[in-house]
């Protein structure tokens, strides 16, 4: 039998592991309207195969990352990724919805992969190199959304829906033993026990660092959906745009994070990591600032509100990596809690935004309301990135 390894595992893995939490999202978007057919159901309930997903992923990184500090990155994330890989088998093989919603559920134990990845680099990383190696993760987390839906949609086409299942299954598989072989345990501070993690927990939460880290990084992810929300109504209602040119325009940001983040990974280690923060988020303030005089002086025209969107990708490119690293170093003992609770918090307010846009511009598709709400948040950004200046992680319990 092969030894467990004791190395930390390759950036590579890590990569990898991100990625399949990201596609396992939407890969399968584009197969949603011929499940709908061979279960007999509509669109709207075979969506909720992607939004109850993505909903339980928001709380499952609640319980992960405190898991993983408690028991160790390497347990929780060989049996995530098993639970991940059964249950695409079953998705496989369920011959009706209800079935395939209960396994698809369990397939959303695959975000442990991208809260483990981030406690992992923090556990083996200072602040700066986590930054930096955080940023080659994220450009494989902007990739991933654009490639996904792609590659998904001609597996549906010429396999059947049911493809992109398989594939989930045969990656899923491959990352057990991958990460069997690679992942040796990074996490030092395991086996306190519940009595003394929970006695340090509240520190993290009183932690003004923490959440300082969190809201700018949150708030900057509120700004990419409240456009991802407004784009699709205004692009039509507005400027009458056919649906290839509407993806071209979602793209926009995702083009500017992959820019972002190689920034990250080639400078984040001369920075400090709230200035890398606000670096970031200063040029998102900055470029939208420069949008609404734009859009007023392009005569109305598609160019001029969409020229300077990628700036919202490039922000959170150079932002992102920093404040995942930040959040997790306030208290390093609890970096899994601490990757956990902000990605938690990211999602809860990239949701919060996507309603708050779509409620705006479905009452009125006018490009200036939009504007004006993607400027607000980008202000909010930089003003949860300020406190972050001033704080120092707190000391780690003696054991």
């Amino acid at each position: 039998m092969h030894p467990i390894p004791t190395h930390p595992p390759r950036l590579s893995t890590l990569v990898l592991i991100t990625i399949l939490g990201i596609v396992s999202v939407n890969m399968f978007l584009p197969s949603l309207p011929n499940m709908a057919k061979a279960y007999e159901i509509t669109y709207a309930q075979a969506s909720l195969s992607i939004s109850v997903f993505m909903l339980v992923t928001a709380v499952l990184q609640v319980v992960i990352g405190p898991l993983s500090d408690l028991y160790g990155r390497r347990p929780v994330l060989l049996w995530s990724l098993a639970i991940f890989t059964l249950a695409s088998l079953g998705t496989v093989l369920a011959p009706d919805f209800t079935t395939f919603m209960v396994f698809r559920v369990l397939q959303s134990s695959v975000i442990a992969g991208n809260v483990l990845s981030r406690a992992i680099v923090r556990d083996t990383s200072p602040p700066s190199e986590a930054t930096s190696r955080l940023g080659t993760i994220g450009m494989a987390i902007a990739l991933g959304p654009m490639l996904a839906p792609v590659v998904g949609g001609t597996l549906d086409q010429v396999l059947g829906w049911r493809s992109t299942l398989w594939v989930f299954f045969v990656a899923g598989a491959a990352l057990v033993w991958l990460c069997w072989h690679d992942l040796g345990e990074t996490n030092s501070t395991r086996g306190r026990g519940f009595a003394a993690h929970f006695r340090a927990y509240p520190a993290l939460l009183s932690n003004v660092g923490f959440w300082s880290y969190t809201f700018s990084v949150g708030f900057g992810m509120g700004v990419f959906f409240a456009y991802l929300a407004a784009t699709p109504i205004l692009a039509v209602a507005v400027f009458d745009l056919p649906e290839s040119v509407v993806g071209a325009l979602i793209g926009l940001p995702p083009i500017g994070f992959v820019c972002g983040s190689y920034l990250s990974r080639r400078f984040g280690g001369r920075f400090e990591t709230a200035h890398m923060v606000l670096i970031g988020r200063l040029i998102s303030l900055v470029g939208l600032g420069a949008a609404l005089p734009i859009w007023w002086l392009g005569s109305g025209s598609a160019l001029s509100l969409f020229v300077t969107i990628p700036v919202i990708g490039l922000a959170n490119g150079i932002s992102t990596p920093a404040g995942m690293a930040g959040a997790m170093s306030v208290r390093p003992d609890l970096a899994g809690s601490a990757a956990g609770l902000s990605g938690a918090v990211t999602v809860g307010c990239a949701a919060a935004m996507t309603a708050v846009s779509g409620a705006l511009i479905g009452a009125s598709a006018d490009p200036a309301r939009m504007l004006w709400l993607l400027l607000g948040l980008a202000l909010l950004s930089v003003l949860a990135a300020l406190p972050a200046l001033q704080a120092r992680p707190d000391p780690a319990p003696q054991t």
